[in-house]
């Protein structure tokens, strides 16, 4: 798989597809949600049949970081690709479920060589991450994607409201796989886990942990008053410990009964671990690493990365150095997203992407 790229601050469709040439499939990204009707529609009549998807938030390409106009992506050599959406995502996205089997009846999905790219409206993340995931994870179908910054999607020319559009890519050259990225560490010498005792997940509400009020816990943990809890999380956020992983639950708020609101929710008996910033640095060195190494001469990498870690590294003053290391091997682009998915989980403040290994051959017939 390849990576080709358009872009226009202006929100100028056809300049942005003015650069693209012969692509299997078409990710977009617009500044706003009033403009994804006009993107969505002016790409199909551009490439009528394409696969394409789309949502609201930066983008990057390259070492080119872009937070006005519309960004499109175009994947494309030695791949096969199918685009649909599961509707009613908050409610019952298990009701279009066989949109996903004719995707990847549609590409001859194949454990290894299949993998799933998705971007869902805000707020409808674990319902459409569980449904994607129950059905492709156990068939060895990887699973990556993540939060527009609006309550709509695009796929195929039309918006959807309440709503995960996704890709079902096939890799006919060689391996796709998922990969996410954590910053975040257990601090040394402690292994302090914190049950939740009561909450409310539909509100993504922690009310207490270990039986007293989350903001107490949270607070005299780091030696930290109220009011520094929202921006503490850029640094310490909550861990949910699953298994021998741990996956991150961004901060939102605090409110006047000492719950606090989270990105993602906890359920009632999670435990939940206080985290600390690992080096950010060096962890991207090791999954470059790691990922070269599953996978041999990759050729692209697709993303989302966090809100919060862009910020965060724009802090740092090391955003545009990340942009630079992440495609000096390697095609490389991607999202800004709101919220991340990585196979099963529905994660917060991480990076997850599928890296795709170098294809050679002749050029696919394109698949809808």
């Amino acid at each position: 798989m390849k990576l080709e790229y358009g872009s226009s601050l202006k929100g100028d469709v056809s300049a942005a597809l003015r650069s693209i040439k012969e692509p299997e499939a078409l990710f977009f990204s617009v500044a706003s949600e009033d403009m994804l009707e006009h993107a969505a529609s002016e790409i199909e009549k551009t490439f009528p049949g394409i696969p394409s998807i789309g949502g609201v938030g930066q983008a990057y390409i390259g070492k080119q970081f872009y937070d006005e106009g519309i960004t499109i992506i175009a994947l494309k050599d030695n791949i096969r690709v199918a685009a649909d959406v599961l509707e009613q995502a908050s409610v019952m996205p298990m009701k279009y479920i066989r949109r996903l089997e004719e995707a990847v009846k549609t590409v001859d999905g194949e454990r290894r060589t299949t993998a799933c790219f998705d971007v869902c409206s805000a707020g409808v993340d674990v319902r459409a991450v569980t449904t994607l995931s129950n059905y492709l994870c156990p068939r060895g179908f990887d699973l990556a994607g993540g939060t527009s910054n609006s309550s709509a999607v695009a796929c195929n020319g039309k918006v959807y409201k309440d709503a995960c559009a996704f890709f079902i890519i096939k890799n006919l050259k060689g391996r796709i796989k998922s990969y996410k990225e954590n910053i975040y560490i257990q601090p040394q010498g402690t292994e302090k886990q914190f049950m939740v005792t009561e909450a409310e997940p539909k509100d993504y509400k922690i009310r207490t942990l270990e039986n007293m009020s989350a903001e107490k816990v949270y607070t005299s943990e780091l030696g930290i008053s109220k009011d520094k809890i929202t921006t503490q999380t850029f640094k310490n956020p909550f861990g949910h410990v699953c298994g021998s992983d741990t996956y991150i639950v961004s901060i939102k708020g605090v409110e006047p009964d000492g719950s606090i609101t989270t990105f993602r929710p906890a359920n009632k008996m999670d435990f939940l671990t206080i985290l600390s910033m690992g080096d950010y640095k060096e962890v991207v060195q090791d999954t470059l690493s790691r990922i070269q190494s599953d996978l041999g001469n990759v050729s692209a990498v697709f993303s989302v990365n966090c809100l919060f870690r862009y910020m965060m590294f724009k802090e740092d003053y090391y955003w545009d150095s990340y942009l630079a290391e992440m495609c000096r091997n390697f095609s490389h682009a991607g999202m800004v997203g709101v919220g991340e998915h990585y196979n099963t989980q529905f994660v917060n403040q991480t990076m997850c992407c599928l890296a795709s290994a170098v294809s050679s051959g002749k050029h696919p017939r394109q698949v809808r």
